[in-house]
C-alpha cells in the first residue's frame, strides 16, 4: 500500500466532489480509492487521514453529525483544540452548552459530542 501525496489527495476530493456529494465518509473514502487506483494501483487512503485533509479545504464542506457520547477534549474530527460555548444559569454560575472547532466545522452540544456521521460536499 502506497501513501498518496496531500496534494495528489486534494486534486482527486476536488474532481470528486465536483460531481457528486457523499453522504458519508465510506462513501468518500471509496469514491477516493477508487479514483487513486486509476493513477497507481498501490495508493490507498483510510477515512481518518482524508477527514484530516478535508478538513483543511476551503472549498470543501465537511458537516458532521454528532450523538450522544463522551466529551472530547480535542476536535473528534480533525484534532484541533475546541473552542468552548459557555451560557450563565440562574445561580449565576457558567455552564459548557457546546464545543465548535474552527477548523472543521465540528459542532457538539446538549451531550451529543460525539461524530455519528460526515457528509460532504464542495462549495459553490
Amino acid at each position: 500500500m502506497k501513501i498518496p501525496k496531500r496534494d495528489v489527495v486534494k486534486f482527486v476530493v476536488k474532481s470528486a466532489l465536483h460531481r457528486r456529494s457523499a453522504d458519508s465518509q465510506e462513501e468518500l473514502v471509496e469514491i477516493l480509492n477508487r479514483e487513486l487506483r486509476k493513477v497507481d494501483a498501490e495508493y490507498s487512503i483510510s477515512g481518518k487521514r482524508l477527514r484530516k485533509i478535508v478538513s483543511g479545504m476551503d472549498d470543501v464542506r465537511m458537516t458532521v453529525n454528532t450523538r450522544k457520547g463522551r466529551r472530547p477534549d480535542r476536535c473528534p474530527s480533525c484534532g484541533s483544540l475546541l473552542s468552548r460555548k459557555f451560557n450563565r444559569n440562574l445561580k449565576g454560575r457558567n455552564v459548557l452548552i457546546g464545543l465548535r472547532c474552527r477548523r472543521c466545522g465540528y459542532n457538539g452540544h446538549d451531550g451529543r459530542w460525539t461524530p455519528g456521521r460526515y457528509t460532504f460536499s464542495f462549495k459553490h
